[in-house]
């Protein structure tokens, strides 16, 4: 005879139980996708819309959070994870998404509530016209083809815009002609505060050092010697002194232990305010020092030597 359940696994069942039916209630399906009931939550408050300028679009780097065909289902190969990211970026005059194998950009300018493609013209003119262009990097990995495919497929300028939020924690919305729906945030929007371009050279292996805010522990090989860099040249040179960082100081894509690199990172202050802290350093790209080439003044490209890090 099966023992008899307690009181307390009974009232846990009845919650479990209970939980489904709630969100089902919050959450109803609409011609649209999936939206959440505002009338369950009394203290939502969506909102306002507001246009943006380029202006807006320009100051910060975006990435994708949801992606939505037109009838609300989501495109699973552009939603945002640990690692892959869908980003765009808006310069002066080319919108250019990344993230997969490839960059997919068109020239566009703002129209009111519409970003519209153009094609630029000898004489200085904007022509109506145009679209997305990619670049044909090969790779031997299937996703990142497969994300460039599906972003490809579903970018149908024009597209209509408006903005929701202010500063890192706003929010971007791109409707597409065929109804394809991008939901973007900032890069910045997980740290609360406009991060600083910051490009390191890393040296390879590992330095004994203390780290942490605490009582100093003893020295651990868990440090990198890093310099800043900056692009001259076609290079990269050197732009400060050797310093030493904390490998917990990174996040982001994983650096490879014991290898000379390049990393292409975002640098916060310290979200604990603590003055100890060095902040932390979201690297966006990671590279092989002996794989980036320097373009000399006369067009020749050579192999760069390397200093050594103390």
């Amino acid at each position: 005879m099966p023992a008899s359940l307690s009181p307390l696994r009974i009232a846990i069942a009845a919650v479990v139980l209970a939980l489904p039916a709630a969100y089902a209630v919050a959450v109803y399906a609409k011609p649209g996708g999936y939206r959440i009931d505002e009338s369950s939550d009394p203290t939502f408050v969506p909102l306002p819309r507001r246009s943006a300028s380029s202006a807006d679009l320009r100051e910060y780097r975006w990435q994708v959070q949801l992606a939505t065909r037109a009838d609300g289902n989501a495109l699973p190969l552009l939603q945002a994870d640990a690692l892959d990211q869908i980003y765009l970026q808006f310069g002066p005059d080319r919108m250019s998404f990344s993230g997969g194998a490839n960059e997919i950009s068109m020239y566009y300018q703002v129209d009111g509530s519409r970003i519209a493609s153009f094609v630029p013209t000898r004489s200085g003119l904007r022509k109506q016209g145009g679209g997305f262009v990619s670049t044909a990097v090969g790779t031997w990995s299937e996703r990142p083809l497969a994300m460039d495919q599906l972003l490809s497929a579903h970018l149908a300028p024009p597209f209509e815009h408006w903005l929701e939020g202010s500063g890192t924690a706003q929010r971007l919305h791109l409707i597409g002609a065929d109804g394809t729906h991008f939901i973007l945030q900032t890069t910045d929007a997980a740290y609360g505060a406009k991060g600083e371009r910051v490009n390191l050279e890393i040296a390879a292996g590992l330095k004994r050092c203390s780290t942490g805010c605490g009582p100093l522990n003893a020295p651990r090989p868990d440090c990198v010697s890093a310099r800043k860099l900056r692009w001259a040249n076609g290079g990269p040179q050197p732009a400060s002194e050797w310093f030493t960082l904390p490998r917990h100081a990174f996040d982001g894509r994983r650096m490879q232990d014991n290898q000379h690199q390049v990393l292409e990172t975002r640098h916060y202050p310290s979200l604990s305010g603590k003055q100890c802290s060095v902040g932390i350093y979201v690297v966006d790209y990671v590279s092989r020092y002996e794989d980036i080439a320097r373009t000399q003044s006369d067009g020749l490209t050579t192999a760069t030597t390397a200093t050594a890090a103390p």
